[in-house]
């Protein structure tokens, strides 16, 4: 009789056990369903939110995703969800945020891309992360009502990049404080550009320069930053007295062509610019490019690249602040001509001390 109890009571204990884990693999299946479900009516929603008018979204994810109409109609009636690589390249087109979309309900996260160098192939790497950008511009610029903001504590990615020797520069001093990088780079004249990343970082230039309006609240001290830096490396002799000079015509040149631009308050493709010299100092560079329909926040790091982020509450909070600090400037472009003349004399006589 007990052996009878103790067989009966295993298997009553081994059915409810089974029981339990189909139960819970069902509440669990269920619950997948549900939250896949929901990301992929969000997503579904939120596309919805950053199409043009008059652009059917069925047509835009056939041209986007490669796949058939079906296919398309299949996934906006939620009988198959977005895969994560589809959700990944509607992301990057539309500028949906996925980050939003996965952590809606945490308040105060944002999702940033950390943009590392390489340390193996630092060159290819920075190429890359410029590229990108050319890429994300290229992209923005086909969009309505444009906009690129930045407040600057150093002399401007977006406004030097095209000249050889200071884009050269601040490469250099990157890879020099990181031990981790080539040991065959001793000095400024050991880092190669190849004609590729010239060329890209032209680009660069010229398609950050198309954005309809764009603001730029420069720190007051930023070329003396950039002269400092410049004497340093030339008094530990790792800069040449002849590069020095190319240097020093190259930064006497670009502040001949930034006075033009501030007097015209217009770049050579015609798009607005606004020019603010800032009365107080901020410790980083903040940037955002956006359009009616997407946005990219940027925030300086490690000399020559960004953190980026997509995240709306990231971009309005940026966006706020860069605007914030136009109370503290003052005007140079197409207005405030004394103070303009004396801001780019001043930073000419900090040049000439090279």
């Amino acid at each position: 009789m007990k052996l009878f109890s103790s067989v009966y009571l295993r298997k009553t204990v081994l059915l409810n056990k089974k029981f339990y884990i189909e139960q819970k693999y069902e509440l669990n299946k269920s619950k997948k369903i549900m939250i896949t479900d929901k990301l992929n009516t969000g997503l579904i929603n939120l596309m919805k939110e950053k199409i043009p008018d008059g652009v059917n979204l069925a047509t835009l994810l056939m041209d986007t995703l490669y796949i058939g109409k079906e296919a398309v109609y299949r996934r906006l009636r939620g009988e198959v969800p977005f895969t994560l690589a589809e959700a990944a390249v509607i992301s990057q087109k539309l500028g949906v945020s996925l980050d939003k979309l996965t952590g809606e309900n945490f308040s105060g996260n944002a999702m940033f891309k950390l943009n590392i160098i390489n340390y193996e192939d630092p060159i290819e790497t920075y190429y890359t992360i410029i590229d990108n950008y050319v890429s994300i511009f290229k992209e923005y610029a086909k969009e309505p009502d444009t906009e690129f903001a930045t407040a600057s504590n150093i002399v401007p990615q977006t406004l030097y990049l095209k000249y050889e020797m200071l884009s050269k520069f601040r490469l250099f001093k990157w890879m020099y404080q990181h031990d981790k990088i080539n040991s065959s780079i001793k000095c400024f004249e050991d880092i190669p550009l190849s004609n590729k990343l010239l060329d890209r970082q032209k680009e660069f230039v010229i398609e950050s320069q198309k954005f309809n309006t764009s603001y730029h609240i420069w720190d007051s001290m930023i070329f003396l930053h950039l002269v400092n830096d410049i004497k340093y490396f030339t008094m530990i002799k790792l800069i040449s007295e002849e590069n020095i000079k190319k240097i020093k015509e190259e930064l006497l040149v670009f502040l001949d062509e930034l006075e033009e631009i501030a007097a015209r308050g217009k770049y050579a493709s015609g798009k607005d610019v606004h020019i603010f010299i800032s009365n107080i100092n901020f410790e980083a560079t903040y940037s955002y490019a956006a359009t009616r329909y997407s946005h990219i926040s940027l925030i300086r790091v490690y000399a020559i690249n960004s953190i980026t982020s997509f995240d709306t509450a990231m971009f309005e909070s940026l966006k706020e602040w860069i605007q914030s600090l136009r109370k503290f400037a003052t005007l140079i472009s197409q207005s405030g001509e004394i103070q303009r003349r004396q801001f780019f004399q001043e930073q000419r006589d900090i040049v000439n001390t090279l």
